[in-house]
């Protein structure tokens, strides 16, 4: 395929805010910069990971 022939198909986002799920092309500024400053989950950071979570539990206690 030549560059030309090839046709990309914009991809709708969609995030949840305020209780509702709405495209993320349809966000205000104020929500779009906040939707920006979101991050994403990963299990490596999550509190149940492992060393994380017995370090946080003694601090706790």
């Amino acid at each position: 395929m030549t560059a030309e022939n090839t046709k990309r198909t914009q991809c709708e986002v969609f995030s949840r805010s305020m209780g509702f799920i709405r495209p993320v092309s349809n966000f205000n500024v104020g929500k779009y910069s906040e939707f920006c400053e979101r991050k994403t989950f990963t299990e490596e950071n999550s509190l149940t990971a492992g060393q994380r979570h017995s370090e946080l539990m003694k601090k706790a206690a």
